[in-house]
């Protein structure tokens, strides 16, 4: 019997190409060198926003309490209903927000006992906005997560939660002075529209694996 399910694995990769635009607010971007990857996962080096520059960032945050544990793996992801109630994310949501441009992402739904990868993107295919956190490391490097939200209905059927991606609005109060509880509470979630997904290879499984094929819409063959 055919079964689906939910993985409740968190969102842990995503796409970037620079020359898909939207990057138009960004300093530095005359020159910026940046290599299409279509399989970014946790403990890459990637650009983030900060300051309306690209800056080349570790994906995924160290807390001493997680450094000082055997076995430990980076936080890759914060939920949005926490910024405002754990300590290890108050303070770099105070002050060291950033956005995070993605061309798309992946999640992953168990259907038939497989892991079955899917691509979302924007409806108009340009560059999306994350929320994230950034900290800044005493060897001058520069650690981040990503955002995430309840998935709105028009995307969760994959899955429950995706990355906080930002309008224009939203990216204006992410990034403005008000205080935070202000922010939390001005941020819309209401971005399902935007978005499209379909299935593709499983071949984004390996993160060894990295070219255009990997979103491209996958129909599997029967036999």
């Amino acid at each position: 019997m055919g079964s689906e399910m939910c993985i409740r694995d968190r969102c842990g990769r995503y796409y970037l190409s620079i020359d898909l635009g939207n990057l138009s607010f960004v300093d530095n971007l005359s020159g910026y060198d940046f290599e299409d990857n279509f399989n970014i996962a946790p403990q890459a080096n990637v650009p983030i926003v900060i300051d309306n520059n690209l800056v080349n960032c570790t994906w995924g945050y160290y807390p001493q309490w997680l450094k000082d544990q055997s076995n430990s793996k980076p936080l890759f992801n914060t939920r949005f209903e926490s910024l405002l109630e754990k300590k290890t994310f108050i303070s770099a949501f105070k002050k060291s927000r950033c956005l995070v441009p993605i061309s798309g992402w992946y999640e992953w739904k168990v259907i038939d006992d497989t892991k079955q990868p899917f691509f979302f993107k924007h409806k108009d295919n340009e560059n999306m906005f994350a929320a994230g956190l950034y900290w800044k490391r005493s060897d001058g490097t520069t650690e981040f997560t990503i955002i995430t939200t309840a998935a709105p209905i028009e995307i969760n059927e994959v899955h429950d939660r995706s990355p906080l991606i930002l309008d224009d609005v939203s990216m204006g109060i992410w990034l403005s002075d008000d205080n935070p509880e202000n922010i939390h509470e001005n941020i819309s979630h209401d971005f399902g529209s935007t978005i499209e997904y379909y299935q593709v290879t499983r071949s984004v499984n390996n993160p060894k694996n990295n070219n255009a094929s990997l979103i491209e819409e996958f129909n599997e063959v029967p036999f």
